[in-house]
């Protein structure tokens, strides 16, 4: 398995239909930086991709609207966020490899460590972070409105 950043052109658009799977945003995604995300690739197949989100944007790009007007932000941070992480065969060690590349990324990018931002009600991602090194750093309904409760999680470098 190989782990790239940026992420190739020639793979970008296989990388950000996994992730618009998992976490939607039909209609409202515009696109995707490469620079800001990794994919994890066996034999020219995405098993897994992160995003990556600071001050100046996400993995993905949206467009304006009713959506951005509701969308919530967690609190400002110096650490480099997590923008959503997928991988297409769970238990496999692709979604610490991503972790893995984000670190180096966030290291690279001189920022003091990670942030998740996770809902409350999914239980399989906060127990992988954990497992990580994340700790709960704060809650609240951040996000869409819909989402409920989200969790903080930080995990210093």
């Amino acid at each position: 398995m190989q782990i790239l950043s940026p992420i190739p052109d020639a793979i970008l658009p296989q990388a950000g239909r996994l992730w618009r799977r998992h976490f939607g945003g039909l209609g409202r995604v515009r696109g995707f930086r490469a620079a800001n995300g990794a994919v994890a690739l066996q034999g020219g197949r995405v098993l897994g991709v992160i995003g990556f989100r600071d001050a100046g944007g996400g993995f993905a790009t949206w467009r304006a609207g009713l959506a951005a007007i509701l969308f919530r932000p967690a609190p400002p941070t110096g650490d480099l966020v997590i923008d959503g992480i997928v991988a297409r065969l769970p238990r496999r060690g692709i979604g610490r490899a991503l972790v893995a590349r984000a670190e180096a990324e966030a290291r690279a990018r001189g920022r003091p460590g990670l942030r998740a931002e996770v809902a409350a009600g999914n239980r399989a991602a906060l127990a992988f972070y954990r497992r990580l090194g994340f700790v709960e750093e704060t809650r609240g309904r951040f996000g869409w409105p819909w989402t409920g409760t989200v969790l903080v999680l930080r995990k210093a470098l």
